[in-house]
C-alpha cells in the first residue's frame, strides 16, 4: 500500500443508511437518536478496524447545485428530509467534531463532487484513498491509489471488482450510467434501456459518443430507435452522473492526521443522547480512593457506629449479598453512606443474626431517611434475614424509571453512568477477584456511595419534569407494599401442580405419537427444519412463507396449513401444551417453597412504559384465564388453613378513565346511572332497546369499546370479530357518532402529544412518544395508539397503586390479619382470616372506590373462594 491512508466518508450515504437501518430510538426528552447512534457506530468501526492515518467526513450542503441548474428535476423524487432525521443532523455534526475529524461541506457543492476532487488530489500526493459509501456513482473514481468501500455489503472495490460489477472499467462507469440512468438521483437515462443493455452497449462501443456515431451497428432495431430519439437525454444523464474532480477543497492534505478523540465531549454528548453503552466505552473507570471507608467487623464497634448513623439526617444503604443465592439469604454485610466522602461497611461475619440485631435501631427507624437503588430488594433481603427496613425516602432506580419509562435498563451502573458520568469500578473488576465476600462488600460500599451522589441529581430532574409528586406520593410508598406482598407470598397446592404436570406429560406423549403416525416417522417436533421437511417434503404441503434458513413453520403458517391437514393442527396443540407445562407447571414446582408451600413472586415496579406493575419468577400475571390448563393452575393457588381468598376487581376501569379524560357525556351518563356500558353501546350501535341486546351483540360491543381504548383499526376489529373491514369501519364510525367526545379526545391527544413529544396520565406520569414524528406510516400509527392508550392504561395503573397504598396502611392501622398477596392489572387479591371477611370486603371496597374522584363513580367487584380460580370467578 502506497503512502499514508485516508478515508473519505460519504456522510450523506452513512446518514440515510443509519436512519433506515435502525428502529426509532429517542433519548429521555423524546429527541430521535437512531440515525446518530448508527452513524456514530459506523464511524467508530472505520477508525477501530481500519486504523487510517486520516479521516474526512463529507456532507451535502443545503440549496440547489450546478446539476439542478442543468436539469430542474435532478433529485426531485427525494422529497424533503424527514423531520426526525433533520433534527438529528446537529448531533451528528457534534459527534464528528468531538471525534476531531474534519467535516467538509461547501455551499452549492455536492458531497460526491467534493469527495471526487479530494480523492484525486490526495492520490497525487502519495495518499492511499478509501471512499466509504454505498453510492455506486463513486465507482467511477476507482483507480490508482483510490478504492471504494461499501460497508453495507462489506465489499471493497478496486478496478477488477468494478469490472465485475459493471462489466466495464471505472473510466466507463459514467457511460453506462448515462444510458441506464439512476432513479435514486432521478437521472433519467435512456428510457427503455436497462443496466444489462447499457453494459453490453458500452462494452461494445466504449462510450456514448462512439455508440451514437456507430448507431447503425446496433443489432436491435428497437434499441436503435430508442437511442435515436434520446441521444441528448443520454448525454445529459452522463454529465449529471459524472463526478467533478477539479473543485477547490478546503482541506489541508499535508496536515491531515487522525487526532485523539475528545473523550469528555463524547461522554457528555452520549450522556445527552442516552447512549449508555457508548458512554461507558468513553468513560474511564473511577476509583474510590477519595472515599473514606470505615469497616465495622467487631462487636464492640457496632453499637458506636450504629449510634453515629442514627444521628444522621439521611443515609444511603446497600446490602452485600451472594448473587448466586436466589433467596438473598447469603447476606455478607450492609453498607451505609452518610456524607459524600465517608462510607461505613458492616461485615456480618458468621453471626449474621446477632449482627443485624445490633443494627435494628438504624434499620427499623423512620430516621435517618433511607436512600438506595432498588430499595424493595434491599427490604426483602433484610426481611428474610429477620431485619425490618423503614424510613424509605429516595429510590434512585424508581426515579430513573419515572424520568425515562421507555428504557429497559435502570441498573445502578447505567444510571450512574448516565447521570454522573461515572463508570463502575466493581463491575469491571468483579470477575478478576477471587474473594467473593470481599468483592460483594466492596461493591455494596460503591452502591451506597453512588446512590448518595445520585439522589440530588435525580430529585432535581424529577422536580423539573413535574414528576416529584408522583414519585413521593405513589411510587415511594408503594415500595413497602410490594416488599410486604413478596414476603408473604401465595400458597400453592404442590400436589395439584404435580398431578397437572403428569397429566400434561401424558397428553404430550399421546400427541407426539399421533404426530409421528401422521408424519409416517419420528422427528424432532421442536426443530423448525425437521418439521419443515415433514410438512413440505414428505407430505407435500404448500409452503407459505420463506425465511433465511428455509420455509417458515411459525404459528401463522401452521394455522393456515391446519385447514388442509391434521398434522399442523396437532403440532399447534403440542406447542401450546408444552409451553404451558414449561412456563408455568415446571416453574411453579421449582419455585414453590417446600416448607411453607408458598410462591414468592417478584413485583417489578420499573419495567412497563405505562406504569403498570409486572411480576416475574414466576410471572403470575400472564396465566391464561380462558384455557382449561390456566384454570387448573389458578385452582392450585389456595388460601391457608382457616383463610379465604378475596378478589377485588375494578369494574371496567379503563372505560371509566376514558369517560373522565374525554368528558364524553354519553359515557358519563351511562356510568353514573350504573348502566352496563357494553349493553348500552350495543343498543346504540345495533339500533335496539337495551333489553333486546343479545349476548353476541354485547360481546361485539365489548370488543369495540376496548378496541377503541387500544387504538384498534378497522382491520384489527375485522379480524377480531370475523367480519369485513368495511363492516368493521362502519361499527367504528357509529361508535364515534355516539361517543363523539371520545373521538375529540383521541384527536386532541394525538395532536398535543405530537407537539410536546410526550403524553401524561391523570397523576402526571410521563411517557415520550417519538414514534409520532416518524416518516414511516406504520410507526406513526403505532405512536398514535401509544399516545391514546398510555394516559388511559397509565392512569388505571396509578389508580390501583393509590388504592394499594391506602389499603395497606388501613390493614396495618386496624391491626388486621388480612394480607394483600397479588396484584394483576385491575385486580387485587387478599388472603383473609375467615373471621375478617366482612371487614376485609369493606376495607377493599371503600379504599378502592375512593382512591380518586373522577367524573364517573368507581365500582369494585368482589369474589371469595378457597382457590384463586374460585375467588376470581
Amino acid at each position: 500500500m502506497a503512502g499514508r491512508s485516508l478515508f473519505l466518508i460519504d456522510g450523506s450515504s452513512y446518514l440515510f443508511r443509519a436512519y433506515h437501518a435502525l428502529p426509532p430510538l429517542s433519548n429521555n426528552e423524546g429527541v430521535p437518536t437512531g440515525a446518530v447512534y448508527g452513524f456514530t457506530n459506523m464511524l467508530l468501526k472505520i477508525i477501530r478496524d481500519e486504523r487510517p492515518d486520516g479521516v474526512v467526513v463529507v456532507f451535502d450542503s443545503a440549496g440547489p447545485t450546478e446539476r439542478h441548474q442543468r436539469y430542474a428535476d435532478y433529485k426531485a423524487n427525494r422529497g424533503q428530509m424527514p423531520d426526525e432525521l433533520s433534527r438529528q443532523l446537529p448531533y451528528i455534526y457534534r459527534v464528528v467534531d468531538a471525534m476531531r475529524i474534519p467535516l467538509l461541506m461547501q455551499q452549492g457543492q455536492e458531497a460526491d463532487d467534493l469527495i471526487g476532487s479530494l480523492a484525486r488530489q490526495a492520490a497525487t500526493r502519495d495518499l492511499y484513498v478509501t471512499i466509504a459509501t454505498s453510492d455506486k456513482d463513486m465507482l467511477q473514481l476507482v483507480g490508482p491509489g483510490i478504492r471504494v468501500y461499501d460497508s453495507m455489503k462489506e465489499t471493497v472495490y478496486d478496478e477488477p471488482e468494478v469490472l465485475t460489477r459493471f462489466g466495464v472499467p471505472p473510466s466507463q462507469v459514467v457511460e453506462v450510467m448515462g444510458l441506464m440512468g439512476d432513479p435514486i438521483d432521478n437521472i433519467p437515462g435512456v428510457r427503455g434501456i436497462g443496466e444489462k443493455t447499457a453494459r453490453s452497449l458500452i462494452q461494445q462501443f466504449g462510450s456514448i459518443e462512439e455508440l451514437v456515431a456507430r448507431l447503425h451497428e446496433v443489432k436491435s432495431a428497437k434499441v436503435r430507435e430508442i437511442l435515436g430519439r434520446q441521444v441528448e437525454q443520454a448525454r445529459l444523464s452522463r454529465e449529471l452522473a459524472r463526478l467533478r474532480t477539479d473543485l477547490q477543497v478546503d482541506v489541508d492534505l499535508e496536515q491531515l492526521t487522525l487526532q485523539p478523540l475528545d473523550h469528555p465531549a463524547l461522554q457528555a454528548l452520549f450522556r445527552e443522547l442516552g447512549f449508555t453503552g457508548l458512554q461507558r466505552a468513553f468513560t474511564p473507570v473511577t476509583s474510590q480512593s477519595a472515599l473514606r471507608i470505615i469497616v465495622v467487623d467487631c462487636e464492640e464497634e457496632i453499637g458506636e457506629a450504629a449510634n453515629d448513623l442514627l444521628a444522621a439526617e439521611r443515609v444511603a444503604i446497600a446490602i452485600a449479598h451472594d448473587d448466586d443465592e436466589q433467596t438473598d439469604r447469603a447476606l455478607y454485610g450492609v453498607a451505609f453512606c452518610k456524607e459524600p466522602d465517608t462510607a461505613l461497611c458492616f461485615s456480618s461475619g458468621p453471626a449474621t443474626g446477632a449482627y443485624l440485631e445490633r443494627l435494628r435501631p438504624v434499620l427499623s427507624s423512620e430516621s435517618p431517611a433511607k436512600i438506595g437503588h432498588d430499595l424493595k430488594r434491599t427490604m426483602v433481603a433484610l426481611g428474610r434475614n429477620g431485619a425490618v427496613l423503614r424510613g424509605l425516602a429516595f429510590d434512585t432506580m424508581v426515579a430513573s424509571y419515572l424520568l425515562n419509562p421507555n428504557r429497559s435498563d435502570h441498573s445502578l451502573t447505567t444510571v450512574a453512568l448516565e447521570q454522573l458520568s461515572v463508570a463502575s469500578a466493581s463491575e469491571s473488576s468483579a470477575k478478576e477477584r477471587r474473594d467473593r465476600r470481599e468483592e460483594t462488600l466492596r461493591r455494596a460500599v460503591e452502591e451506597a456511595h453512588l446512590a448518595w451522589l445520585l439522589k440530588e441529581v435525580l430529585r432535581s430532574r424529577l422536580e423539573q419534569s413535574g414528576l416529584l409528586p408522583l414519585f413521593e406520593t405513589i411510587e415511594m410508598p408503594l415500595i413497602e407494599v410490594l416488599a410486604s406482598m413478596e414476603e408473604v407470598g401465595f400458597r400453592v397446592d404442590v400436589d395439584q401442580i404435580e398431578e397437572l404436570g403428569k397429566e400434561l406429560e401424558g397428553q404430550l406423549s399421546r400427541l407426539e405419537s399421533r404426530i409421528f403416525a401422521l408424519a409416517g416417522d419420528r422427528f424432532n417436533i421442536n426443530s423448525p427444519k425437521q418439521l419443515a421437511d415433514v410438512l413440505f417434503q414428505r407430505l407435500k404441503l404448500q409452503p407459505l412463507k420463506r425465511t433465511k434458513t428455509g420455509y417458515s413453520t411459525n404459528m401463522e403458517v401452521l394455522q393456515r396449513l391446519a385447514m388442509t391437514h391434521e398434522l399442523p393442527a396437532e403440532v399447534l396443540n403440542y406447542r401450546s401444551l408444552a409451553k404451558l407445562k414449561s412456563t408455568y407447571v415446571d416453574v411453579l414446582l421449582r419455585l414453590a417453597d417446600r416448607v411453607s408451600g408458598r410462591i414468592h413472586t417478584s413485583f417489578n415496579q420499573t419495567v412497563t412504559a405505562t406504569g403498570r406493575l409486572s411480576s416475574s419468577e414466576p410471572n403470575l400475571q400472564n396465566i391464561p384465564v380462558r384455557t382449561e390448563v390456566g384454570r387448573r393452575i389458578r385452582q392450585a393457588f389456595v388460601a391457608s388453613e382457616g383463610h379465604r381468598l378475596l378478589s377485588a376487581d375494578y369494574s371496567q376501569i379503563e372505560l371509566r378513565i376514558l369517560a373522565d379524560l374525554s368528558r364524553d357525556q354519553a359515557l358519563i351518563v351511562a356510568f353514573t346511572a350504573g348502566a352496563d356500558v357494553h349493553r348500552s353501546t350495543a343498543a346504540e350501535i345495533f339500533g335496539v332497546q337495551p333489553e333486546e341486546v343479545t349476548a353476541e351483540m354485547r360481546q361485539r360491543a365489548k370488543v369495540i369499546n376496548f378496541g377503541i381504548v387500544y387504538g384498534m383499526s378497522p382491520f384489527g376489529l375485522a379480524s377480531e370479530l370475523a367480519m369485513s373491514q368495511e363492516e368493521a369501519g362502519q361499527y367504528i364510525d357509529r361508535y364515534f357518532r355516539i361517543y363523539h367526545g371520545v373521538k375529540a379526545f383521541i384527536d386532541r391527544t394525538i395532536r398535543e402529544t405530537a407537539e410536546r413529544g410526550f403524553v401524561t396520565t391523570l397523576w402526571g406520569r410521563r411517557r415520550a412518544i417519538p414514534e409520532l414524528r416518524s416518516s414511516e406510516q406504520t410507526v406513526r400509527q403505532l405512536g398514535e395508539r401509544l399516545a391514546v392508550n398510555t394516559p388511559i392504561q397509565g392512569s388505571a395503573a396509578d389508580l390501583i397503586k393509590i388504592a394499594m397504598i391506602a389499603i395497606f396502611k388501613r390493614l396495618r392501622s386496624e391491626q388486621l390479619g388480612t394480607r394483600m398477596i397479588l396484584q394483576i392489572h385491575d385486580e387485587l387479591l387478599f388472603e383473609v382470616p375467615e373471621a375478617e371477611l366482612e371487614v376485609a370486603k369493606r376495607v377493599a371496597t371503600e379504599e378502592m372506590e375512593r382512591a380518586a374522584t373522577l367524573s364517573v363513580p368507581l365500582k369494585v367487584d368482589l369474589g371469595i373462594g378457597v382457590s384463586w380460580a374460585e375467588a376470581h370467578a
